[in-house]
């Protein structure tokens, strides 16, 4: 009988663990993160975090909240590895995460898959670039970039911080009237949209390399699947009539907002990008020649992940000196 429990005891012992998932090990504690270039931080973000071993994937999790401070990841005492992942962890249909190693070594880097990414976003699209211990939750020490190895040790000093840098472009956008034209005209705008035909999302595969942050590799960004133009609403007047348009002369222009999207649906022929905004224009007494709708190609020329670009949008006829009052009515829009 006695035998018989011991064997029963065995089996519920293996069963358990065969059922165990859940890696062994401590916590790991996010201290805090840093962005490498300019664009303002998003709280409360979440962050998709791979840990990796020398030659295998060990455990995957999220750090989440704008304490920074919860995770689902683990660790062991005293061993190395290597952390790979990219924010906001929602995003994405489907991720991945494989060493760049044809071996399989994750200490040389690893290639960080995601699909499904929207075309335009307010949040603040970030890979790993950096990793860096500290044993305490105050501790802010920026993290060194290119280096993805993470040395662990006891259980209650396992804190990490981590270094981002952008996948996407920044664009801000702003609207005025050319000098000469306001004497002649003011400009009600009621939208701004833009439209990419690129499709409605990208799919990128970032290239980690140790030793290397994002500017020492190619990001590969292609169009998903959708196929469909995606139409982004930048900005609407809250104002039935429209809102005036400035002169560029001495007021400052009209601030239209930002959004981030892939720099590769940006170049400088337009060849994805369209801008169209819909304004009346009206004689200096008040009265409302016409109402327009113009369209134009958004021209942007060198652009990089991780930069901001401000681009002027500016309402005038394309000859000042010889207008007719069609000219005058029907204004054209270049951006600057």
């Amino acid at each position: 009988m006695l035998v018989l429990l011991l064997m029963v005891s065995m089996l519920m012992v293996v069963a358990c663990s065969e059922e165990t998932d859940e890696p062994q090990g401590s916590t790991l504690q996010l201290s805090s993160v840093t962005r490498a270039s300019i664009f303002t931080p998003v709280e409360g973000s979440n962050i998709k975090m791979y840990v990796m071993a020398k030659d295998a994937q060990y455990s995957e999790g999220n750090f989440s909240g704008a304490t920074w401070t919860n995770s689902n990841v683990k660790v062991k005492e005293h061993e190395q590895y290597y952390l790979y992942g990219f924010m906001p962890g929602s995003y994405g249909s489907s991720i991945s995460a494989t060493a760049s190693d044809l071996s399989g070594d994750y200490s040389k880097g690893a290639d960080l898959t995601i699909n499904g990414l929207p075309i335009f976003t307010d949040r603040d699209i970030c890979a790993i670039v950096g990793v860096g211990r500290v044993t305490s939750s105050g501790d802010e020490t920026i993290a060194m970039e290119g280096n993805y190895g993470y040395l662990s040790g006891l259980n209650n000093d396992n804190y990490v911080n981590l270094l981002m840098d952008h996948l996407y472009s920044k664009l801000i956008l702003q609207m005025n009237v050319d000098a000469n034209y306001s004497l002649l005209r003011n400009i009600k705008l009621k939208s701004v949209t833009m439209t990419c035909i690129y499709g409605q999302s990208v799919d990128v595969k970032v290239k980690l390399r140790a030793g290397y942050g994002l500017q020492g590799n190619a990001n590969a960004f292609t169009p998903n699947s959708s196929g469909s133009s995606q139409v982004h609403t930048l900005w609407t007047s809250t104002d039935a009539e429209g809102t005036l348009i400035p002169s560029d002369a001495n007021e400052t222009p009209l601030s239209l907002g930002s959004v981030n999207c892939p720099p590769v649906v940006l170049d400088a022929a337009g060849t994805y990008m369209n801008i169209t905004c819909t304004y009346d224009v009206y004689d200096k007494d008040g009265h409302k020649m016409r109402e327009c709708t113009v369209e134009n190609k958004l021209k942007t020329a060198n652009v990089n992940y991780g930069v901001e670009y401000t681009l002027t949008l500016t309402v005038a006829p394309t000859y000042i000196y010889m207008l007719s009052d069609d000219d005058l009515n029907n204004p054209t829009i270049k951006v600057n």
